[in-house]
């Protein structure tokens, strides 16, 4: 009776073995069943599944990460145009390409059952980028690199790329960022910045000036016209006097201020030899410049 409680332990025991494990391979990673004799040829896609039963030898699955992935690379670069040392960083997007996983597998060492991407750009892809990304930033000199820093992404983007074909590691996106250049450099930067500032400033301020200066001017081409106006006026108002104020004219204006004069209630003497005196012809002149002024 002993023997066959024991017997049936011992079956349930080996059933319950012999159901393979129960395992998954998640959204953006593929798997591999490891066997005892190497990983079967296919790569699992996502899903849930068991694997095979065992009783001694039992398989794994082995996963690996192949979802996009964001990278940082510090850099501190000595210059050799400028005698300097530049920092900056290098940001990029990759991923494990499709066509060499089975070249992942069989060449990267699983940690828990799993091929980090990590493990995978360190070993091919990080030695490589450090590389190519000094050798291009240092054939440039700093002001260089701080007027085309897009440009030099893109030249940055192109040679890694096109050293990192053959590897696991396919980069879709690589640039510049964070830039510390050094003092001396930051320090000159702002000094002319400070001297473009103030030209500007000088530029606006002599453009006021010119403005005023041009504003006067005007003004005072105006008060020449003015004035030469008015002594093409005078002129003219000479001119007429001199032709009408004849010694008969005079003679009529005597009469006529003789005449007023009678009729006046204000009546003053007056040598009749003085109405042709050069005071009175001055004064008759005066009057009659008046009335022509006036009209």
């Amino acid at each position: 009776m002993r023997f066959v409680v024991v017997f049936g332990l011992l079956a349930s025991f080996l059933l319950l073995s012999a159901c393979g494990e129960r395992v998954e391979v998640p959204p953006a990673h593929v798997g591999k069943i490891l066997t005892k004799n190497g990983y079967k040829p296919e790569v699992v896609p996502p899903s849930k599944f068991r694997l095979d039963m065992c009783i001694f030898y039992c398989d794994k699955l082995v996963t690996m990460t192949i979802a996009d992935f964001g990278h940082l690379e510090k850099f501190k670069v000595f210059m050799p145009k400028d005698q300097l040392n530049m920092s900056f960083d290098v940001r990029m997007t990759g991923a494990i390409s499709n066509d060499v996983i089975d070249h992942v597998f069989d060449r990267i060492p699983p940690v828990n059952n799993n091929i980090s991407v990590n493990h995978v750009y360190g070993t091919y892809a990080q030695p490589v980028i450090r590389d190519v990304v000094r050798r291009v930033v240092a054939k440039y000199s700093i002001n260089e690199i701080a007027s085309s820093r897009e440009s030099l992404s893109h030249e940055l983007f192109g040679e890694v790329s096109k050293a990192l074909k053959g590897t696991p590691i396919e980069i879709k996106r690589l640039g510049l960022a964070d830039i510390q250049f050094p003092k001396v450099i930051t320090q000159a930067k702002e000094r002319a910045a400070e001297r473009r500032e103030l030209i500007e400033q000088e530029k606006a301020q002599f453009k006021i000036q010119k403005i005023q200066m041009e504003r006067d001017l005007e003004r005072e081409k105006m008060n020449r016209a003015i004035a030469r106006e008015k002594a093409i006026g005078q002129k003219e108002v000479n001119d007429l006097l001199a032709k009408s104020v004849t010694d008969k004219y005079l003679a009529y204006r005597t009469l006529e201020v003789l005449d007023k004069m009678a009729e006046s209630n204000n009546k003053v003497f007056l040598p009749v030899e003085a109405l042709g005196t050069i005071g009175m012809q001055h004064a008759i002149l005066n009057d009659q410049v008046k009335q022509v002024a006036g009209k």
